[in-house]
């Protein structure tokens, strides 16, 4: 029987690929012949060949397999295959063997790699491929620089306040809070995912927050859960205070929201039909939320642009199980017996107003018997249960549109 070794690396691509593959599920070797090293066997095969795209398809696959592996031994041979590659007419061979150095822990690679990402010159591809591979490596001297591009604008800064997650840093929290109101509104959605990766950055997000440097709404439901992923305390008290309630859905939900993701793939919605999906939009959602201007502001305002598909299930499909304070169901019972639903608006001395689907209604505190919040949100559930597949996708590549991709209602 065929001895057989690991085949992660030979993700290459067209028939290099394949020759590859051969070489390392070793099915040309006796049982009592020791497994190779996959990783010597494909830099031997590199070795003999001469075409620069040949060799870019092996190098792809052997950076995507090393990606995120640390210490990884490096084959006697590598040394002379570097320098012959470097040495290669082709860019692209050029980068990638350097980013395969930088992996194995080339020193020298990573510093060419720094200094590719900290010089404006080198083009954004370069640069942005030099961050990826240092990002991988967990380069520390990296950091500086990440600081550096996440302070100004250019092509690199969302990549930059991205990457910075990987770091446990103090000066992070203090760079990125510093820049946040002129960051664009994706800088910004990665900006607070990298102040929510970590206690300590949380805890300093939450505290700008507080100081009304920031308003509160920059915790959507999804940073929320990741607020509570965290298990501090301090923050869970916080959020009690100040957010409302973060919840787990329920088994039932979870299979609800996985027989719709059976459909919902990336492609089958962009397939779908926009102008239909608007039109949904209008008949269910825009009740109570405004999107690009039209609907009503009882819930949030809704910015587009939604392309987490599961953000999506899990805050239709059960919104009960993440309910932002200012959204929280209110029932005002009257003197005269009448109740009133809404969301707390005001509520001073005097009077109290609600938002509710007729619109504000404004009542008298003295004529109020009492007023209950509901652990419920507003927003009812099943709502895409009356709607086939194809109307569902509609609906979902509509909620994807940005303002300029704006389809016309049929």
């Amino acid at each position: 029987m065929a001895a057989r070794v690991p085949v992660r690396l030979a993700l290459a691509c067209g028939c290099v690929m394949i020759c590859a593959l051969t070489i390392l599920t070793g099915t040309l070797l006796c049982a009592e012949e020791p497994a190779p090293n996959p990783l010597a066997v494909l830099m031997q095969t590199l070795g003999k060949i001469e075409n620069p795209e040949s060799q870019v398809g092996i190098l792809r696959g052997m950076n995507a397999s090393l990606q995120g592996r640390r210490g990884v031994a490096v084959p006697a041979g590598w040394p002379a295959l570097y320098k012959k590659l470097q040495a290669s007419p082709s860019a692209e061979v050029r980068r990638q063997a350097q980013a395969l150095a930088a992996t194995l822990g080339s020193g020298a690679a990573l510093d060419e790699m720094r200094k590719t990402l900290g010089d404006p010159l080198a083009g954004v591809d370069a640069r942005t491929a030099a961050l990826d591979t240092l990002l991988a490596a967990k380069d520390a001297p990296t950091l500086p620089l990440l600081l550096d591009l996440a302070a100004q604008p250019g092509p690199l800064r969302t990549a930059a306040l991205r990457g910075l997650a990987a770091y446990d840093d103090a000066r992070i929290p203090a760079q990125i809070l510093t820049v946040f109101p002129q960051l664009e509104a994706v800088e910004k959605r990665e900006a607070v995912h990298t102040l929510l990766a970590r206690a300590a950055s949380a805890r300093a997000l939450l505290a700008a927050i507080d100081a009304q440097a920031l308003d509160h709404a920059v915790i959507s439901a999804s940073g929320a859960r990741q607020l509570q992923s965290l298990h501090d305390a301090g923050i869970d008290a916080w959020m009690t205070r100040h957010w409302g309630e973060v919840r787990t859905s329920s088994a039932d939900k979870q299979k609800e929201i996985a027989k719709f993701k059976e459909f919902l793939g990336t492609d089958a919605i962009l397939r779908a039909n926009a102008a239909h999906g608007r039109v949904l939009f209008q008949q269910t959602c825009a009740v109570c939320h405004t999107l690009f201007g039209e609907g009503a502001k009882l819930g949030p305002e809704l910015p587009g642009a939604f392309d987490d598909v599961d953000y999506l299930l899990q805050n239709i499909v059960d919104p009960n199980a993440i309910i932002g304070k200012d959204y929280q169901q209110t029932f005002v019972e009257m003197k005269d017996r009448r109740v009133l639903s809404g969301i707390l608006a005001s509520d001073d001395a005097t009077t109290v107003t609600l938002k509710t689907l007729a619109g504000p209604v404004t009542v008298p505190r003295a004529e109020i018997k009492t007023i209950e919040t509901s652990p419920a949100s507003l927003m009812p559930e099943g709502l895409l249960a009356p709607l086939d597949e194809d109307s569902v996708r509609a609906l979902f590549l509509y909620l994807r549109q940005k303002p300029l991709q704006l389809p016309t209602s049929r």
